[in-house]
């Protein structure tokens, strides 16, 4: 057997402990998913706060978003150590100033019926601990996303969301269990989130961007089988909705004009299964 043979084997065993650690968090990250949805349901925001690999996949995450759910992208906004070119290149000593995550916070608006989720695999980063301090004083809901337990952003956060992965076959290298099991956790986190809007709807993604051509068929797909209509027709009515997802399946549900249904889907504050399981009031059409 090969060196690498071994290495990558040993690594694959390690990554066992990633769904375990999941398993037991699961609780903890339904509860920050429900909270997380309330305040943005109020009007709040949603902040990432992280450095390295952790701020690296809070960013993804928060990347992903818009084109997957069709929120703005002003709604879940990711802050990294270092700043936006972290994201490609390590910033040394950026993760050790607690002031900068308070700073950074303070200077993207945070108000206090905002969300922040502070993800560090140590538990203990300076940078993240600062934004969830930041955020405690503000009001703003505070949720910690850790591999080690009993740290100081666990005992800090409102919500602590811990993975629990142990040791790493490359001592201490965050980018492996650790990593995996955060971005598996952040995935989980932010669909619970969008689910709870109202932004999923028998599996699917119901307010997805149709912005190139492979997603307008994934939309025509959509519409035509939660409608129950001929693709050629799904299509047809997506372009007279201007490719907006919720709206045409509004409008073939409910059998509405665009207009009528972009007035229905205001009246269910944008939830788009709210909008597809209720009928509108009569005479509101």
């Amino acid at each position: 057997m090969s060196d690498s043979i071994e290495l990558v084997t040993r690594l694959h065993e390690a990554d066992r402990a990633v769904q375990g650690a999941l398993g037991a968090a699961l609780p903890a990250i339904a509860r920050a998913a429900d909270a997380i949805a309330g305040r943005l349901v109020a009007g709040g925001r949603w902040f990432y706060s992280g450095a390295g690999t952790s701020g690296r996949l809070g960013a993804l995450d928060a990347a992903e978003l818009p084109p997957t759910f069709g929120t703005e992208p002003s709604l879940v906004v990711a802050l990294l150590a270092g700043g936006r070119a972290a994201m490609f290149e390590a910033v040394e000593g950026a993760e050790d100033d607690s002031g900068a995550g308070a700073r950074d916070l303070v200077a993207a608006g945070l108000a206090g019926k905002d969300a922040v989720v502070g993800v560090a695999a140590s538990g203990a980063t300076p940078y993240v601990i600062g934004a969830l301090e930041q955020a405690k004083r503000a009001g703003a809901l505070a949720v910690a996303v850790v591999c080690r337990p009993n740290g100081p952003l666990e005992r800090l956060a409102d919500i602590g969301i811990l993975l629990d992965t142990g040791e790493e076959v490359l001592a201490e290298s965050s980018r492996l269990k650790a990593g995996t099991a955060q971005k598996i956790a952040l995935n989980m986190l932010s669909t619970a989130v969008m689910a709870k809007r109202g932004l999923v709807y028998r599996g699917e993604m119901v307010a997805m961007r149709p912005t190139n051509e492979k997603l307008k068929k994934r939309a025509v797909r959509i519409v035509a089988e939660i409608a129950g209509i001929g693709a050629e027709n799904a299509e047809d009515l997506l372009g007279r909705c201007n490719w907006h997802l919720p709206t045409a399946l509004i409008s073939a549900k409910w059998k509405l004009d665009a207009s009528a249904a972009v007035l229905h889907l205001s009246k269910k504050s944008s939830n788009v299964a709210a909008a597809l399981t209720s009928p509108p009031e009569r005479g509101s059409t």
